[in-house]
């Protein structure tokens, strides 16, 4: 994929809607309703983003899918009883899928070590 753009223009601002105290907050304060699986992809994310042997191009797709986790108002309302973060999760899978070959061992053992201090070990996070 050409990476002629300017990342940075493209970001420019980003900010109002994603940042990692954002995103750091609404993992620690929902995280549990999403399941250990749709959690991990999310730390997985949030490392990656962080990474610079991340190329651009995924991560745009990661900020928006982080973003859209962070976004108080979503498709379906977050606090809603079973349903409230499918959608969250389904938005993290995807971008997941989307930019799989870009992750390394090392970010998901780090998204793994962001989990255990947000959240505690995986048997506090609801399987």
């Amino acid at each position: 994929m050409s990476e002629q753009y300017n990342f940075e223009k493209m970001v420019e601002g980003q900010d109002q809607h994603y940042s990692d105290k954002k995103f750091l907050h609404k993992l620690k304060n929902f995280g549990g309703g999403l399941g250990y699986k749709a959690v991990h992809a999310a730390a997985t994310l949030y490392v990656a983003l962080r990474s610079p042997d991340m190329p651009k191009s995924s991560k745009l797709i990661v900020l928006g899918a982080l973003g859209y986790f962070i976004l108080p108002f979503d498709l379906v309302v977050d606090f809603l009883p079973l349903v409230g973060l499918t959608d969250d999760a389904f938005i993290i899978l995807t971008a997941l899928g989307k930019v799989y070959l870009s992750i390394t061992d090392e970010m998901k053992d780090e998204a793994r070590g962001l989990i255990d201090s947000k959240l505690g070990s995986q048997e506090n996070v609801v399987k």
